[in-house]
């Protein structure tokens, strides 16, 4: 099951220039909570599987932790960017928070567990300000954020499938 829900978060009725958009999706897959987080947390898959990132170094050979740094070069729409991302929060295997260095923005993962499944949420929040050269950066983000959560499914249920399976 994948659920995905878009919204803006403002504090009055009208819309307000420099509002915090939060963009959420969740997936289910197959595979134990601790598992799942360690896999998600290393940020060397990202290019494998978010369609915006094309390169990451800092902690990328291990499953990053608290203040730990991502350094991340990508594009969203036709615009690239580069950031730095620092673990604001850690809590395996429920919860991390990336909070940008260079922009206003923020990445939050959940993890609950299920029977054999884990119910991975990914809250992307940010300012439309600081992506102005974008276009439609809306739907470029919800577009993003939707196949990436797809990817990640199915990279993540790859690798936890692969290393099941006994040498022959």
């Amino acid at each position: 099951m994948t659920v995905f829900c878009y919204g803006q978060t403002l504090g009055a009725a009208e819309k307000k220039p420099n509002a915090t958009t939060t963009v959420v999706t969740t997936v289910t897959i197959n595979g134990a909570p601790k598992a799942v987080f360690d896999l998600i947390t290393m940020a060397r898959l990202w290019p494998q599987w978010h369609p915006a990132t094309k390169g990451v170094g800092g902690v990328v050979e291990r499953p990053y932790g608290l203040g730990d740094l991502i350094h991340e070069r990508g594009r969203i729409g036709d615009t690239d960017f580069a950031t730095t991302w620092k673990v604001v929060e850690h809590a395996r295997p429920s919860k991390i928070v990336l909070q940008s260095q260079t922009a206003p923005t923020r990445i939050t993962y959940t993890f609950k567990p299920g029977k054999g499944t884990t119910v991975f949420t990914r809250k992307l929040e940010y300012k439309a300000d600081s992506f102005a050269s974008v276009k439609e950066l809306e739907k470029v983000m919800r577009d993003q954020s939707e196949q990436g959560v797809k990817q990640l499914k199915a990279l993540i249920e790859k690798i936890l499938t692969e290393e099941a399976k006994p040498l022959t």
